[in-house]
């Protein structure tokens, strides 16, 4: 039985306003999405837990959520702590999305180096221990390479659980997320940056959607009986409603050197008029089991809000 469609979007919470910040997230919840996620890079997004709770405020349908942090820049300890509070203070619509890490210019941004990617995954992988711990109410007790933790009594209790999802494109971070998390978030790897991620995208998988599913084919080897339980999410980079769908493909795939046919295989990019969208989404989730769609700012939100009419729920 396939999971029921759900969309969210991601917005980048920069702004000189309040009400700026209210508008975008009110056009979302009104274009029938049913959550507001916010990502961790230093250049395009601002606060993360004032800009969450904010807009759980004034959007109560939506849940809202990170896509994702980097877990080299938060210590576990205070990711949960806030994760909690985030819980109580949105009444159970909290959704915390952590990952490994990978840009060098946040690397750089923060002063930090960026450690090898085995490491970077092994560290996360501690932390995710240790959120296991706190989220379910455990004092955290933890020794391991990159953390050792003594967190005390008592502990914050979060009233419901909180999804975990863990986001990622390489083996390594998908098989952990597929032992750890609840929500698994499929992408390219994106280890040596955006071109990159499409160059190897392109070289190395022949067809070009076959890169997704060796990484559920990961997911599900690692998952194993616990698979069915996961919910399998990725994002959409690009959603073009339109009848000249060849053609716009084609405009899509220029800058980043790719046929019109190939962006139409890409599960991240959707072109096409409504119904061809809705045909395609149901689709991917039939070849792939992916229910979970996340649209990135900066496309049309009420143009996609007929293909949200027609799946959410679904």
């Amino acid at each position: 039985m396939p999971k029921r469609f759900r969309f969210g979007l991601t917005l980048f919470p920069v702004m000189s306003e309040r009400q700026v910040w209210i508008d975008e997230v009110k056009r979302a919840e009104s274009a029938g999405f049913s959550a507001i996620t916010v990502s961790d890079h230093f250049r395009s997004s601002g606060g993360i837990w004032p800009s969450l709770i904010t807009a759980a405020e004034v959007a109560p349908s939506l849940r809202v959520g990170t896509i994702v942090l980097n877990n080299d820049f938060w210590h576990p300890v205070l990711v949960a702590r806030e994760a909690i509070t985030a819980q109580v203070l949105t009444e159970g619509r909290f959704e915390l999305g952590i990952g490994a890490g990978w840009d060098e210019l946040d690397y750089r941004a923060m002063g930090l180096k960026r450690q090898p990617a085995a490491r970077r995954i092994e560290r996360l992988g501690e932390a995710i221990a240790i959120l296991s711990q706190a989220l379910a109410g455990r004092p955290i007790r933890f020794a391991g390479a990159h953390y050792r933790v003594d967190g005390g009594d008592p502990w914050p209790v979060s009233p419901t659980p909180i999804p975990l999802l863990v986001g990622g494109g390489g083996r390594r971070i998908l098989e952990l997320a597929a032992r750890c998390a609840d929500i698994v978030s499929l992408h390219r790897n994106l280890e040596h940056g955006l071109a990159a991620s499409w160059a190897a995208e392109g070289r190395d998988h022949g067809p070009f959607d076959s890169g997704m599913s060796e990484r559920v084919s990961w997911v599900r080897s690692s998952a194993g009986e616990r698979f069915e339980q996961l919910e399998l999410h990725a994002l959409l980079l690009k959603a073009v409603v339109t009848d000249h769908r060849l053609r716009v493909a084609a405009e899509l795939g220029r800058p980043i050197g790719f046929s019109a046919e190939q962006i139409l295989a890409s599960p991240h990019y959707l072109v096409g008029t409504v119904e061809e969208m809705v045909a395609d989404l149901r689709e991917r989730r039939s070849r792939w089991g992916i229910s979970y769609w996340t649209l990135v700012a900066g496309n049309d939100v009420e143009a996609f809000a007929p293909v949200v009419a027609a799946l959410a729920g679904t």
